[in-house]
């Protein structure tokens, strides 16, 4: 007691720079996602998610740091069961199977803290109908609110958010996984958000000095707004992936009316492992970082029953989009296999000679060599 008492004592004399800069810098390896793993933390143990499996460890197997606040105070067991959450995506999608794809590529994209420099997209989360007075209440605040339960978040009031007015990002720390600019006006200024979402942040705070986050580790960046975001030049496409939110949740009719409680604040726990169990698969199947928009694109544009040469196809798409002149046609084919399960295609593929061919049908029912890469969560004893 008597040493914390003179280490409290003296805390104005020991803890100051001078003081510490004699001090042995350590460097910490603090446990990210990579481009093929995912990590996720709870109060009993974490999970490692990777494209084929769901892996439950204890924390004797943690490689390296994490931020305390990365532990999600809740217990995890895997789980099948349906959740509420669930189905209040398909709601919003109006169960459309292409748009529900649409928002769980968003949510898993968004889980995932891995960031590639060539897919950088800020998420927006739309209305569907649109119009002056605005429609709103269609769930997009909930959605980022699921985010953040997984994610630390930090919420910026996108109606009177300033890009010029000092320490406007003060909030965010180096655990920060989202931004998000919650209910964004007309005037939102999107463009000043182009060096954020694909390069370094640099963060001031009052009193302090300024800190650069570098872009593989700063956040990603949510956008919720009853307004279309202005501009149809090429960057700021690029740099977007949108998606459209129904009206079936609306002012007269809330999730709370369907669901008969409060999402999050008056979940039983078993709903909340539920709900747990959805996001850790959408983070499995992170279909943006899996794919790109632009490949995206051109599949739309590929023929069904017809068998197509995969080199064709490779150099073609080589071609239109320059970019990716280093793409390997291992990587193509598993794009072209992923977009087509995301449709609901089958793939069929066979070899003639040195051609490696592939067809796309309709339908489930693949061929006998059709690759079918879904996948069950895998219950892991911990």
């Amino acid at each position: 007691i008597k040493v914390i008492d003179a280490v409290i004592e003296g805390a104005p004399q020991h803890f100051v720079q001078t003081f510490l800069e004699f001090l042995e810098t350590r460097e910490l390896e603090f446990l990210r996602d990579t481009k093929e793993k995912g990590f996720l933390f709870f109060a009993n143990c974490f999970v490692e998610i990777s494209e084929n499996k769901i892996s439950v460890k204890r924390y004797e197997e943690l490689d390296g740091f994490i931020w305390d606040k990365q532990v999600i105070n809740k217990r995890l067991n895997l789980s099948k069961k349906e959740s509420e959450f669930e189905i209040f995506i398909k709601n919003i999608c109006k169960n459309d199977e292409k748009r529900i794809s649409s928002l769980r590529s968003a949510i898993g994209y968004l889980l995932h803290n891995y960031k590639d420099s060539t897919n950088a997209k800020a998420v927006i989360f739309l209305d569907e109908k649109l119009s002056d007075g605005a429609y709103g209440r269609s769930g997009k605040g909930l959605v980022a609110q699921a985010i953040g339960k997984l994610r630390k978040t930090i919420r910026l009031d996108g109606r009177n958010f300033n890009f010029s007015k000092s320490f406007s990002f003060q909030s965010v720390t180096l655990d920060t996984a989202i931004i998000e600019f919650n209910d964004v006006t007309k005037k939102f200024n999107f463009d000043k958000l182009f060096s954020i979402i694909t390069d370094d942040i640099t963060v001031e705070k009052k009193n302090q000095n300024e800190i650069i986050i570098p872009f593989h580790q700063s956040p990603k960046i949510i956008i919720s707004t009853n307004y279309t975001i202005e501009g149809s030049d090429d960057s700021t496409m690029d740099r977007q992936f949108v998606v459209e939110f129904s009206d079936h949740y609306n002012k007269i009719h809330r999730p709370i009316d369907e669901f008969g409680h409060r999402f999050y604040d008056e979940w039983s726990n078993e709903e909340w492992n539920c709900f747990l169990n959805y996001m850790i698969s959408l983070e499995k199947k992170k279909l943006i970082d899996s794919t790109c928009e632009e490949f995206a694109e051109y599949f739309e544009s590929l023929g069904l029953n017809f068998e197509h040469n995969k080199k064709d196809l490779l150099e073609d798409f080589k071609k239109n989009y320059d970019e990716f002149s280093e793409l390997k046609l291992t990587k193509f084919t598993r794009w072209m296999k992923e977009a087509a399960r995301i449709k609901g295609f089958s793939v069929s593929e066979r070899k003639s000679g040195f051609d490696r061919l592939i067809k796309f049908r309709n339908g489930k029912a693949a061929d006998s060599n059709a690759d079918n890469e879904q996948t069950e969560l895998e219950p892991t004893l911990f």
